[in-house]
This record gives structure tokens, sequence and C-alpha cells, in this order.
């Protein structure tokens, strides 16, 4: 009778393994981000981003040319998720009330996920919007990576700033398309700097704390510029 208990609890374990196994678990995978060093020390990044994906890397983010974005992708059981294709990922704002609107693929890791579980993330990002606060979540397999281990109950949030030309559509919120309405918000802050009343960070786009000709220029550049 034991004997027989013990064969369907060997069964039971090895059907849970291999359902959990290959599988991405928000709480054992990793993310971090890289100031290009090569020591993953952690660094804040400011993103600008466009619907149409042509605006700044990542590699770009950190004052640099080396930047990036990294995740390993563990299973229940901690081993590497390997051969995660490049844009199987995903990312959002933390901030609730500063959601960005992403496009259909909004960014590609530089690579499949390799035999550790690791990939890394350097290039462009396909949306709008603009959050400066909360930070960033990332998403890989269709599973976010949770912080505030153990119980791993709330998004891990990169300290990450985006921005995009693209700031206002219906409502108020971005819609995937640079256009007129999206004219308004710079109208309000043109020749403000850091500190004034009416200042808005978003309209920034070259991160020199001011709000002027050089930001029209970058809106001007991706004028019309939408998801595909």
């Amino acid at each position: 009778m034991f004997k027989g208990k013990a064969v369907v609890f060997a069964l039971m374990l090895m059907l849970a393994t291999s359902v959990y196994a290959n599988m991405v678990d928000g709480c054992t995978s990793q993310v971090g981000t890289d100031n290009g060093l090569g020591t993953l020390a952690p660094a804040q990044l400011t993103i600008s981003i466009c619907p149409q994906g042509d605006f700044e890397y990542i590699r770009a983010s950190a004052g640099g040319s080396t930047a990036y974005v990294w995740i390993i992708a563990l299973d229940f059981f901690s081993y590497p998720v390997v051969g995660i294709p490049w844009t199987d990922c995903w990312l959002n704002s933390c901030n609730a009330s500063q959601q960005l609107h992403l496009c259909a693929m909004p960014i590609a890791a530089d690579s499949l996920t390799g035999d550790n579980g690791r990939t890394t993330f350097s290039g462009r990002i396909a949306g709008g919007g603009c959050t400066l606060t909360g930070g960033i979540w990332w998403a890989i397999q269709g599973v976010q990576i949770k912080g505030n281990k153990p119980t791993c109950d709330v998004p891990l949030c990169l300290d990450i700033i985006v921005k995009s030309p693209d700031l206002s559509g219906g409502g108020g919120n971005p819609d995937g398309i640079v256009n007129l309405s999206d004219l308004i918000p710079f109208g309000n802050a043109y020749n403000l700097g850091l500190g004034a009343p009416g200042y808005n960070a978003c309209c920034d786009l070259n991160d020199d704390d001011k709000c002027n000709l050089s930001d029209f220029t970058f809106f001007g550049m991706h004028y019309q510029h939408t998801c595909f």
C-alpha cells in the first residue's frame, strides 16, 4: 500500500515538474539596468520614444552609448528558460496614472535568452506617453518580473523615465500618433525651464531641463508618426 502511494506521489511530482519547467516564473526571474560599465551597476535611464520606434536607443539613455536593460528568465525551480524569442517581451509604467501607449510590438530583445536565461535590451521602444515617476515594469513570456520577494506580489519597477512627443490623444492620453493635439502641452510649456511655473518635463525631449526650440525640432522630426 505504501509503495503504491509512493508511486502516485512520484508521478504527481513528475507532472508538476513538467508543468512548471521551462515556464518563466516572475518571482525567481530577475531584471535590472546597467550603465554600460559591465558591472551590472544599476543606472537611471531616461529614454525618448516614438510610436514609429525611431527615437532614442536604450543604449544612449544613461549619457553614454552602452547602457541596457537585462533580464534573466528562470522557471519555478530557478532553472534558465532558454530560447525565448526576441519579441516575447513587454513593459509599461508602474504608475497607473502615467501608462504608456505601446504599439503591437513595442520592444525587441538583443537576442534569444541564452543558456543562462539571460538577454538584454539596448534598442528602441515603439510607443507614446510620458512616465516620470514610479519606474517601469518588465515582462517576458507574458510574465511580469516581480519584486518584494519572497511574497512577489508587486512588479519590480526599474528606475526608468520615458518621454515621447505623443502626449495627448483622445481624453488627454497618448494615442499612438504624434499630431496636432500633442502641440497643446508643448505650447503650454514652451520656453519654460525646470522650476518655472508650468514647466512640463514630458516636453523636454533632450533632457536639458528646458522646453525650447530644440525639443520642438524633435517634435517636428516625428510629426505624424504612428504605430504600425
